[in-house]
Parts: structure tokens; sequence; C-alpha cells
């Protein structure tokens, strides 16, 4: 171990006991051969503070020196720097990233720093020996920022990194600079590969401790050397422990960017087991029995955890999972209690040690309006990384009122920084704006399909409630979202992400009230909204688009041509968004063949929506055009005329439409139409006009002055039959 000093000609002055713990650390550190690749680590302890803002402290020096000793037996080369000035803390981190930048491919590093540290303008920083602290403004010149320090060991080389930082144990220092805030700030970005973990929660103070060690330092060397653990395991084992330790006043927070696993201790690298003094090796089985029964009988959600943290494929571990999800979805009553205790306005949990308390006082805090200390226990409660997601509503809640949404949307970048948890990144996510959010959330559930209130939430963003109006495409994204949400419901997805199962339950009504709305929907129509209506006339075709949806803009596009858009009705405006009528018709020639027409349009959003392809065959358009055209004209079918001392009756609108029509039947004061009326055939090129001569050519019948009536039946070229129509002759 190399150890480094005060750069005044004299050594920094070690408490006897740090003294003794620094030359035992040469005789017990690991040989660095037992491990894959170079580990280095730089420690700092400042305690010999002197002044009004920055106080003696008596644990500092322990504990570096209890950290030093536990990261040597895990193989790391440490370098111990106790007391040091600004110079000798920047000196320090300079040689030590230059010995990372020589190391090998994939070195470890680990920085540690235990002393007194704050937050200046959203920024953090630790403080050397003889910073004179007088502003805010000094912080920059006079301390040693966390984000230099961050970014000096990232760009050292290309392994991982271990920051630990057992700071924030002084107020007056923060009232005196007058940064209106405690302990140390979010971090806004976690660098690449990193692991970083703060004795407590952003905005809180932790304690320096009343034995040789700060519960937070001591927490890490009692968990670090456990075989094969991940550094994550390790510190969620710590967060427990300082917990409890410190009866819920300090719950240590951390943020991690690291994409593989980094373990302290691998399995097989010590000959001994952590906290057994004696050296006697203690089996894996053993370890794994006495950690149960530790836990076994415990309904606490992060004591299961710590045994499956340990041991995921353990003998228990079936049944530790099962217990976990019980004591997640609060099986003990104990939440439910908790509940009541906000309803009636009840007490506080006094020492809080267990997420849900911290929760619980947080929203007592919140109701009371003591929003700095209800924002301190949400904190608190988020450090455990739980996956329930109302009291990430709450919380945002609550920042909505004292920063607005914007001042949210900063906290939880800050707070989603190296956070592993899905719960925060979906939280995060619901402060943006509504384009990124829907972007944002749909990339989300992709990544995390189970995640049942992203589809809810993302549901809300396609909503008639949230938008005003909705196009087709909206009404379609809903209701798959609505459906997936009730899916998750149903499956019992949903409700493990709630504490508050009233929350939850207005949630699911507010599901199946949507879904019930959009059940009206045409589900063909949402697969292609757009149907094409034909009329033709003698001249040619004029193609009528009937789209299920609001259009701003219609595009056509024929074969071997681009999209052109049909324009817009002359001087028409909708009455609703003021904007132009888009033209719904175009035409084609009398000619033109089987065709494959694609459609476009931009929708109320200005979304372009398609393309959608519409089939259109002349013929058969010819026939259901004309036949529309007959049954919505029935009227027109027969016309009566007294001339020349006789009544004749006219067929000719049903000769003009004839290609719609296989057969017309009449009767003369009959109810029964069984006589044939020739209209000729079909001319497809020239289908209304009436012909000159042969079938067709005669287009009335004479009858007698005294009919009544006739009645008519057609036969149409689709095998349908009309009903029969009665026309009453001139009185």
């Amino acid at each position: 171990m190399t150890q480094s000093w005060k750069n005044d000609g004299s050594r920094s002055r070690i408490s006897g006991l740090a003294a003794v713990l620094m030359t035992l650390l040469f005789s017990i550190a690991l040989p660095a051969s037992t491990l894959a690749a170079d580990r280095h680590a730089l420690v700092i302890g400042n305690a010999d503070y002197t002044g009004d803002t920055l106080s003696a402290l008596k644990n500092p020096a322990n504990d570096a020196a209890l950290i030093a000793d536990t990261l040597e037996k895990a193989g790391f080369e440490v370098t111990l720097v106790l007391d040091a000035d600004l110079r000798d803390m920047k000196r320090a981190v300079r040689d030590f990233t230059e010995t990372l930048g020589a190391a090998g491919p994939g070195a470890l590093a680990a920085v540690y720093y235990s002393g007194h540290g704050f937050q200046a303008g959203g920024r953090n920083y630790l403080a050397p020996l003889g910073a004179d602290l007088r502003d805010e403004v000094d912080a920059e010149f006079e301390a040693l920022s966390v984000d230099w320090v961050l970014s000096r060991v990232e760009a050292a080389h290309d392994g991982a990194n271990i920051v630990i930082l057992d700071a924030c144990r002084n107020t007056a220092l923060s009232r005196s600079i007058g940064t209106g805030s405690e302990g140390f700030a979010l971090l806004q970005s976690t660098p690449r590969g990193s692991f970083i973990s703060f004795a407590t929660a952003p905005g809180s103070t932790a304690a320096d401790g009343t034995g040789l060690n700060s519960p937070y330092t001591s927490a890490i060397a009692a968990e670090m050397l456990v075989p094969d653990r991940t550094v994550e395991a390790v510190f969620k084992a710590v967060r427990r422990r300082v917990v409890e330790t410190t009866g819920g006043e300090q719950v240590p927070w951390d943020h991690s960017s690291l994409t593989a696993d980094v373990v302290f201790l691998p399995d097989g690298a010590g000959d001994t087991a952590p906290g057994d003094a004696t050296g006697t090796a203690v089996s894996d089985m053993q370890i794994e029995l006495q950690l149960w029964n530790d836990v076994k009988d415990s309904n606490a959600p992060e004591q299961l955890q710590a045994y499956l943290d340990r041991f995921p494929q353990g003998a228990f571990a079936a049944l530790a999972r099962s217990r976990l999800e019980t004591a997640q979805q609060g099986g003990t009553g104990e939440v439910e209690k908790l509940f009541a205790q906000l309803a009636s306005r009840s007490l506080l949990v006094d020492n809080p040690t267990r997420p849900h308390e911290f929760y619980s006082n947080a929203r007592l805090r919140e109701i009371r309006g003591d929003y700095p200390k209800a924002r301190q226990d949400y904190l608190k409660y988020f450090a455990f990384g739980m996956p329930q997601v109302d009291p990430h509503l709450r919380f945002q809640a609550v920042l909505k009122i004292q920063e607005g949404r914007e001042g949210a949307r900063e906290v939880y970048r800050a707070l989603s920084q190296g956070r592993q948890d899905p719960t925060t990144l979906f939280a995060e996510i619901l402060l943006a704006e509504r384009e990124e959010r829907v972007r944002r959330l749909t990339a989300f559930l992709t990544a995390n399909p189970e995640f049942t209130p992203a589809h809810y939430a993302l549901s809300q963003d396609f909503s008639e409630a949230r938008l005003g109006q909705q196009s087709t495409t909206d009404k379609k994204r809903e209701h798959a979202l609505l459906s997936r949400f009730m899916e998750g419901v149903e499956d019992g997805r949903f409700l493990r992400f709630y504490l508050d199962q009233q929350m939850a339950a207005e949630q699911i009504e507010d599901a199946r009230t949507r879904l019930a709305a959009l059940s009206f929907l045409n589900t063909a129509a949402l697969a292609n909204p757009v149907k094409l209506n034909a009329m033709r006339s003698n001249q040619g075709w004029m193609l009528t688009l009937a789209i299920a949806d609001r259009a701003r803009e219609i595009f056509v596009q024929l074969p071997g041509e681009e999209f052109k858009s049909t324009g817009f009705v002359n001087g028409a405006l909708d009455p609703t968004t003021g904007q132009k009528i888009p033209y719904p018709a175009f035409e084609l020639p009398g000619n033109v063949g089987d065709t494959a027409i694609n459609v476009r349009y931009r929708d109320i959003r200005d979304e372009m929506q398609g393309p959608f392809t519409v089939n259109f065959t002349p013929a058969a358009a010819l026939v259901s055009g004309q036949k529309d055209i007959l049954e919505r004209l029935s009227s027109g079918w027969l016309s009566f005329r007294d001339w020349d001392g006789k009544m004749y009756v006219y067929f000719s609108h049903l000769i003009s439409y004839r290609c719609a029509i296989d057969s017309v039947m009449y009767a003369v004061d009959g109810d029964t139409p069984d006589t044939p009326f020739e209209t000729g055939p079909c001319d497809p090129d020239n289908p209304h006009a009436v012909p000159q001569t042969g079938p067709g050519s005669k287009i009335h019948i004479i009858v007698p002055k005294a009919t009544d009536y006739v009645s008519v039946q057609l036969t149409y070229a689709d095998g349908t039959r009309s009903e029969i129509k009665r026309f009453d002759a001139p009185k």
C-alpha cells in the first residue's frame, strides 16, 4: 500500500487506532495475482478541520484506514491520504489517475472519501483542510468538485469505477455559505461504467458515528468481503444496515451506469469468511442457512431481498421470492395500517427503517405542509429502489407545487441518473412534454413490456380528455394500450406497482370507462379508414373518398405516379379547427381499367397516415353506383303522361341506369309484377345513353286511361331484388 502525506514536511496526524490499522494493512492484503484485473484505490480521510464552518470530525481517519484495509483484502493497491488540503487532494487525484492510465485494460478503480462535503450552486464539493468557505461562490476555488474527480477518473482508463462518499456531516457549513440545502445534491449525470454511493440521501446529512467509525463505513467494511457479491448487492446490504443502525435517519443512496457485474471478492479469492477473526473457513451452505434463519420469519422485503441478492439460486430462493412478493403487496396489513394513519392524520412513524414507513412519513409531512422534510423522506424511500409508482406520482405533485413542472423535471433528471430501476425512469419520463413523453414511453414499453402502469400512462396521451380531439389513429392506439393494461390488471401484474390501492382502483375504473366508449369503434375502419365511392357519367369517373377520420389534407397516388394533393374546397373552412376543408374527390377517364389507388392523409394533429390501398374495379363500381342511385331515387323509376288521348308510362330513368339492372318486371293495376320490360344491354363506354335502335330504344308502354297504378320490381345485376314499388297514375 502506498501512503500519501501532507506536503508541508510533516506527517499528517493519525489517531492511534488508525496507525495500528495501517500497520495491519501490509500483512493481511490479498496477493494481486488472485484477481483477474488490476485494482487500484484512492482513499481520503479528512478529520482535523479547524474553524466555525468546518468543525473537526472524530472518525474520518479511522474510516479511511478501515476502508483501506478492507479494499486491500479485496485485492486493491491502495493509496491512503489523510487530512489533506486542496493542493494535496488534487495532487492525489492526479497521481491516482496516472496510475490508472498505466494500468492494464479493464482495471477496476475505487475512490473513497470521508470528511465534510456540501452542495453549492447545485454541485457537490469535498471540503479540504484549510478551506476558507464564507460564501457559496467560494466553493469553486476552495473545495474539490465531485464532478471534477469523477471526470478525471473516468477519462483515465476504460475500466469500471466505484466511488464512495461518506460526507455530508455538517449542517453549520451549509448555513454559513448560504446554500439553503443540507447534504449533497442529486447528481446531474453519472460517468460511464461507474457506481457512485453516497452515505445518505440527497438533501440529508450523515452521522459521524458514536463509535470508532461512521455507520456507513462500518456497514461497507462488514458487507464488502462477502464472496461473489456484486457491488449493487453489497450496497443494498449496506443500506439495510445503515437504516437499521440510524433508526431511519440516514439512508444511503447510489447511482450506477455499470453495464457488467463488478464483484469485490470473487468466490474463492480469499481463505477467510467475512467477520471470521479466527480465519476458520465457513461453507456457503452454512452461510446460506445462517442468513435464511435470520430472515425467514421476517416480512420485511429488504431482508428477504438480502437473501436473494446473496443466494439467487439458493435452496430457499423460490420460497423467498414468494414471501417477497406477498410482502411487497402489503400482505401483512402493515401498509394498510399506514394508509389508515394517513387518512386519520395520525402520528409519524418513529425511527422508520422500512421503505413504506418512510413513504408514510413523507405523505404525512406533505399533508401537514412540511415540504422540506417530506422531500427528504421521499428521497429516503426512493433509495430502496422499490417498484411502486404512486410514491413518485405523489412526490412529483409536491415538486410541481414547490418548483413548477420544469423544476420537477430537473429533480427527476438528476434522480434517474445512474438508477437501474425501471420505476424511477418511468417516473422521469412522465414529466416530459407530450411528444417526447410518447416517444420515450413507447421505447420504455419495448424494453419493459410487463410494466403495466406504462400502458395506462401512454393510453392517456392518446385519450380524448388529453387531446381534446382524437384522430382514428389516436383511438386505435388508446384502445390497444388500454387492452394491454387490462390484461395486466386481470393477471395481477398491475397492483404490485401500487402501495395506494385506491389510486390503483381509480386508474382501473378510468380504463374500463374509456374502453367501453371505444368498444363502438368499427374495427374494419381502424384497419383501413379509407373507402371509395364511384360515380360514372358519360364523360368519365368521379371518385369520392370517404375517410373515417378528420383529415386536413388528402393525397392520392395512381399507378406510376407520385402522391398528389386533392386540393381544398373553395371558400370552405372547418368550423371546429378553422382549417381549409380538403376536397375529397378526383376524376378518372371512363375507359380506365382495374386500378389500385393509394391514399394518404394528414390528420387533425398534422400526422401523416397511410398509405391505405383501395382497389377500384370499374365494372363493379358501375353496378354498385347505379344501383345506389336507383335505390335512393326510386320515386323516379316511372313517369306518366296523358297525351293524344292515351296514357303513356315511361321507363327512361331505368334505361339510363340499366347497367345495374338484370331485369325489370311490372304489372298494371296489380301488386305482383309479372310482365318484363326490355331495358337493353349495358354500354360501359356510354352507360347512361338511351339506345337509338334495338333493345332499350323503346322507352315507354301505353296503358288504359283508366289505369290506377303500375307496380314495378327490379332484379339487379348483383342478383338482389328491390322492393315492389307502386306508382299511382295521375287523376
